[in-house]
């Protein structure tokens, strides 16, 4: 099994390498812990690191005061090289300087013809889109940076009805939202769209949904309470 490294970006342990970490591994303020985090802020056993089917998962164990994955609440992810995890006051970077190296150059061609220049100069240095390159109203790095995830492999068929029915209603819900949109004025490389408050509404809905799936997924215990 490969190993995990995660730099420590901020907190008490600011500027460490947590290398030849060997998966499941839990993070937290106590010495028992594969990543001990001194922090308040941290509980005792904040996260644990898991691998499944080749994928590394990060999960949150019931922290008082969450886990952040590139600045979004989670309680369960699939990591990413280059993730960026918030514990507490202290931020962790997921993968070594080499593999989030490898993983810059394997996007730079992409983003770069994505922004209009399907050129890259030979042996030039790869690093991050500098801020010019970015959406203008993006205040967070995206939760899923690669794009949307990929549906799970070996389902059941029964898996694959419920899944393709859940994907349905999202789908649906979605659809009755954007057809009720209209463009608010005219002129303009990109007039306002605009919503009325039925749409609106619904679009709230859905995201009560979704957010109702993602807690019987990741916390069916709650549910139970």
């Amino acid at each position: 099994m490969k190993s995990l490294t995660f730099q420590v970006l901020e907190g008490m342990e600011r500027g460490r390498v947590l290398e030849n970490l060997f998966p499941p591994i839990t993070i937290g303020r106590e010495e028992d812990n594969g990543i001990q985090l001194n922090d308040e802020r941290v509980s005792r056993f904040h996260a644990k690191v898991q691998e499944d089917g080749g994928r590394i998962i990060l999960t949150d164990l019931e922290s008082t005061n969450g886990t952040r994955v590139n600045g979004h609440p989670v309680q369960m992810h699939v990591l990413r090289i280059g993730d960026q995890v918030s514990i507490g006051r202290c931020l962790l970077l997921y993968g070594s300087a080499v593999e989030i190296e490898e993983r810059i150059k394997a996007r730079r061609p992409a983003d770069l013809k994505a922004n209009g220049n399907a050129t890259v100069e030979s042996g030039s240095d790869f690093d991050f889109l500098d801020a010019a390159s970015r959406d203008d109203d993006e205040e967070l790095p995206r939760l899923f940076p690669d794009g949307a995830p990929e549906i799970p492999d070996e389902l059941r068929p029964v898996q694959v009805a419920q899944l393709a029915d859940l994907l349905a209603h999202i789908h649906d819900r979605l659809r009755s939202v954007v057809t009720a949109g209209r463009v608010a004025s005219e002129g303009g490389e990109m007039p306002p769209y605009e919503l009325d408050w039925v749409a609106w509404q619904r679009a709230l809905q859905l995201e009560m949904n979704v957010a109702e799936y993602l807690r019987s997924l990741t916390n069916p215990a709650a549910d139970a309470d």
